[in-house]
């Protein structure tokens, strides 16, 4: 199975960040997020997602999940800061075209989506959709905080330096992912979740910049992408990366909790 990150993802990052893929037992990073994101919740639901935890983890580090790579390109839409792309799919499709969309992604449409299914899911009580839609928001989050996923540079082209997206969200967690450490946040009631989508797509894109300079620094002085190339890059990107996961985690709880919230607060069973 080829191994991509995990948010991310080894997410693992991805869930850079939760999304990625990764081996058979090698979940290390992913697991930190979900555990995080649980410890987040706020009472009424954390109980009900520590008793399943393990299998939302199962979920996320899916093989046919991870094995794909979800994006939204803001600046094939827009320049920055991307203000005009609409939160409605059809309205989007009607000013950027389907093409233009097909090529840049769909993440944060998505993730509204499955928001969506998963408020549902809550009033009708399904649990196993509870557990398996849980587990898709986590990944699409994960997906949508790693700057490498919302840039048409974002597999570093313009530095001549291509394959940047596997690089920095699958090479580099396989190697440095148990030094991953970030605080628990609180889980937050998102008033607009779909708004909420998009603006994490704009704060990953500020530290694309960041990232492309920071590979092109570590490839400096080196015969190839190395472990000294990867030393390099952990040093000068390990302190956004602790952030993004740390913001995967809270912001996959925060639409967990918000789903509950829109279904009306129904009560979960205690096993």
């Amino acid at each position: 199975m080829s191994k991509r990150r995990i948010f991310l993802l080894t997410l693992i990052l991805s869930i850079a960040f939760l999304g990625g893929r990764v081996s058979a037992g090698d979940d290390t990073g992913v697991r930190e997020v979900i555990e995080k994101a649980v410890e987040s919740l706020p009472k009424p639901i954390k109980k009900f997602y520590e008793q399943r935890e393990e299998i939302i983890l199962a979920h996320v580090t899916d093989p046919i999940r991870t094995g794909q790579r979800l994006t939204f390109e803001l600046d094939r839409f827009e320049s920055f800061p991307f203000e005009g792309i609409p939160e409605d799919r059809q309205v989007a499709v009607s000013k950027f075209g389907q093409e233009t969309i097909d090529e840049a992604g769909d993440l944060p449409w998505q993730l509204q989506d499955t928001f969506q299914k998963l408020v549902e899911a809550y009033r009708e009580m399904d649990i196993e959709a509870i557990e398996t839609l849980s587990a898709e928001i986590a990944f699409c989050v994960g997906e949508l905080h790693n700057p490498v996923n919302v840039s048409k540079y974002g597999d570093g082209e313009p530095i001549d330096q291509d394959g940047l997206r596997e690089r920095f969200d699958e090479r580099l967690l396989e190697v440095y992912g148990d030094k991953v450490k970030f605080d628990k946040a609180a889980a937050i009631y998102l008033d607009r979740p779909g708004e909420y989508a998009f603006n994490i797509a704009r704060r990953a894109y500020i530290w694309v910049d960041n990232i492309l300079l920071h590979d092109y620094i570590a490839r400096q002085g080196v015969m190839s992408y190395d472990r000294f190339y990867y030393e390099g890059l952990w040093l000068r990107s390990s302190i956004i990366i602790n952030q993004m996961l740390q913001n995967v985690s809270r912001d996959a709880a925060s639409y967990w909790y918000t789903a509950w919230i829109e279904a009306g607060k129904p009560e979960l069973p205690k096993k």
